[in-house]
């Protein structure tokens, strides 16, 4: 949040007096410029909203003699894709309960809503953007999802969206059904907007009580991918999904709806996102959404552990006396890639081809069919042909051996030879790392995947970034996050240590660093007592014991994570290089895989790992010169002061009656 002030003390200024910009739009600057790394500058259009539709606001509620309700001005949480432009803080007039207005500002002067999507809108930007009231109803929903005093009082909340410069223009996005939490005002009905406000907010009253309790609430986490996976068969939603999300999300859903390729050519959508950016938010609520609609929904991975633990959990959560059926339907429900070589074309209504960046050429292995085998197909046709409307959700710097080809420019070069339409949707937001955009651009910069020299980590006050000198540090810093936070912590390495099958009945310790010795992950198959499955790594506590390889960790995140970089990545000459001798990883040793492919791959896979975490992150590096490098890049060690923010508490996805008294405890801790 950049500003905290009342009606009262912003009446002031929003008058001109004749400079640049307002007194207010100055203070916003260099507010946000101090807040930000590297002090950055707010854009043009920030800038233009704060002079030109703040004081529109400010002025309704002057009007109303509003004068205490409290302003919250680029409102964030941590997750959450941006700021709310506005929340305003008050009493509720007739309950006299907490009552919160989110306001969306836009500056548009013209807007249409797509005849295929209608929640997406052509605003003259290169991109469609999210309709504004569905922006704001989601922010309205993730407030409810994620905050205490707010989970289980949606009431509490309502939004609105406000375009100050539009008439007539934007008639079309009227068509969209307003609701509590999302309605639309425009120049000529900013008396609207005023009576609004004043059925939300008491006049004469101070809003700084509702306003502390919005700022110190407790604040929940969104579940993990399994977590979230194991909810799809929940009546509401697991995740409020957000800006592209919800574009995404409602492309899909619009072609299957209007009959998939029955209704015409058939479309690929193809999703693409950075890590964190929200693909795992818009396929659980595909699968939710559409398998309540009853429609044929599968999801596939081209990852072992990924699928197996999908499987795995949705037997677990199935009620006792129904697993073997439960088991049943997840081998039909959950599948890999290969295994739709044999299906007839547009057999399903929708494929989720998640984690498409691990798209191979073909599909090859045992439970591959010789028929399939020899027909020889792309596997990206395979899965193209097997459903209706084929959903494609991947990143272009997660594939991981040379055989994978799973890429958006790729996946649009097989539509078109499969004489499909395609859609291409961006993801650009960020909600893993406590929804630090910065530490995911950080990290593509530091292994050079971006053309950019590596910069130093800024703290952005979003996830903490540490070294360690050792690996006995790391280990003992995690396990005291797991001891006193009680947060989820692994430990993960480049593959630079051999992967041995185990002998006697114990894991071998095959990681070592100096006296520093601890076993891999147990391989798929390999069942010990105290050692997870390979699957359940990510999720079962036990795994914490073990050192995560790329293959087990991809897929999945944790609070806490710890990342040993091998000698397969080495610092030399202001910038990482990759030595391939190194590598333990049997695809990349072969001599038929050039080393620019390797130097990319071991990039990605590095790439992956460190961009596993939640609130925090430990990095190690065997290399002696690396580690010093790191250390003029990084300057948080585990030997730094106490975390400076708790974590965040979970919560189950339905609303009970003791979660409701704890929201309406924290009400009267402010009274």
């Amino acid at each position: 949040m950049l500003l905290r002030k009342s009606v009262a003390e912003l009446r002031p200024l929003v008058a001109p007096v004749g400079a640049e910009h307002l007194p207010l739009t100055q203070q916003l600057i260099n507010e946000y410029v101090q807040s930000h790394p590297r002090n950055k500058e707010p854009g043009k259009g920030l800038i233009a909203s704060w002079d030109h539709s703040l004081p529109d606001v400010i002025e309704a509620l002057l009007a109303r003699g509003l004068d205490g309700v409290e302003v919250l001005i680029e409102y964030s949480t941590p997750g959450m894709a941006g700021e709310a432009d506005v929340i305003l803080a008050g009493q509720h007039p007739t309950t006299k309960d907490l009552s919160y207005v989110v306001v969306e500002l836009k500056q548009w002067r013209k807007a249409v809503v797509s005849p295929t999507n209608p929640i997406a809108v052509d605003a003259g930007y290169d991109k469609p953007k999210l309709h504004p009231v569905r922006q704001v109803q989601r922010y309205c929903e993730y407030l409810v999802q994620h905050l205490a005093p707010l989970h289980g009082h949606p009431d509490r909340v309502s939004g609105v969206a406000l375009l100050h410069n539009a008439r007539d223009e934007v008639a079309s996005l009227f068509s969209l059904p307003h609701s509590s939490h999302g309605r639309l005002y425009t120049r000529d009905r900013l008396g609207d907007f005023e009576a609004f406000l004043a059925t939300r907010l008491e006049a004469g009253v101070s809003g700084a009580r509702a306003a502390d309790v919005l700022c110190r609430a407790t604040q929940y986490e969104a579940p993990s991918s399994s977590e979230a996976f194991s909810r799809v068969g929940s009546p509401h939603p697991v995740f409020a999904l957000q800006k592209e999300q919800e574009i995404a999300f409602q492309e899909v859903y619009e072609k299957v709806r209007s009959g998939g390729a029955k209704s015409g050519r058939k479309k690929v959508v193809i999703i693409q996102g950075g890590p964190g950016s929200g693909k795992t938010a818009v396929a659980v609520e595909l699968l939710r959404t559409l398998r309540q609609e009853g429609y044929k929904v599968v999801h596939a991975s081209g990852s072992r552990s990924f699928t197996k633990n999908l499987r795995r959990t949705a037997v677990d959560i199935a009620p006792y006396g129904k697993k073997g059926a439960a088991e049943k339907q997840a081998l039909k429900d959950y599948r890999y890639f290969q295994q739709f070589g044999e299906l007839p074309e547009n057999s399903l209504d929708v494929l989720i081809a998640d984690e498409a960046h691990r798209v191979r050429i073909k599909s090859d292995g045992r439970d591959v069919s010789k028929r399939v085998k020899e027909r020889g197909l792309p596997q990206a046709d395979e899965l193209i042909r097997a459903a209706e409307v084929p959903v494609f959700l991947l990143d272009d710097w997660q594939s991981l051996r040379p055989d994978e080809i799973g890429s958006v420019d790729y996946l649009i070069e097989r539509a078109q030879a499969c004489g499909c339409d395609y859609e291409v949707v961006e993801l650009p937001g960020m909600f893993r790392a406590e929804g630090s955009a910065a530490f995911r651009e950080w990290v593509t910069k530091l292994l050079s995947l971006r053309p950019a020299t590596a910069p130093a980590w800024v703290p952005d006050g979003r996830i903490d970034v540490r070294l360690a000198e050792s690996p006995e540090e790391m280990e003992s810093f995690l396990e005291a996050r797991i001891r006193e936070d009680n947060a989820q912590a692994r430990m993960t390495a480049g593959f630079c240590w051999e992967w041995k099958t185990p002998k006697n009945g114990e894991l071998l310790l095959e990681v070592r660093i100096g006296d520093w010795h601890r076993p891999w992950n147990a391989k798929d198959g390999v069942q010990f007592d105290d050692v997870p499955e390979t699957s359940q790594w990510a999720t079962d506590p036990r795994g914490f014991a073990q050192i995560g390889c790329i293959y087990t960790a991809q897929n999945f995140e944790f609070d806490w994570s710890g990342v040993i970089i091998g000698k397969d990545l080495v610092w030399r000459d202001g910038r990482f290089t990759v030595d391939r001798t190194k590598t333990y990883d049997g695809k990349l040793k072969s001599s038929s895989v050039s080393d620019q492919r390797v130097d990319r791959l071991v990039r990605h896979a590095y790439h992956v790992l460190l961009t596993r975490a939640r609130s925090g992150i430990v990095i190690y590096a065997e290399d002696r010169d690396t580690r010093d490098a790191l250390r003029q890049l990084v300057s948080g060690t585990v030997s730094d002061s106490p975390l400076a923010k708790p974590r965040k508490k979970k919560l189950p996805p339905q609303v009970t009656k003791t979660e409701k008294n704890v929201a309406e405890q924290l009400t009267i801790e402010f009274d």
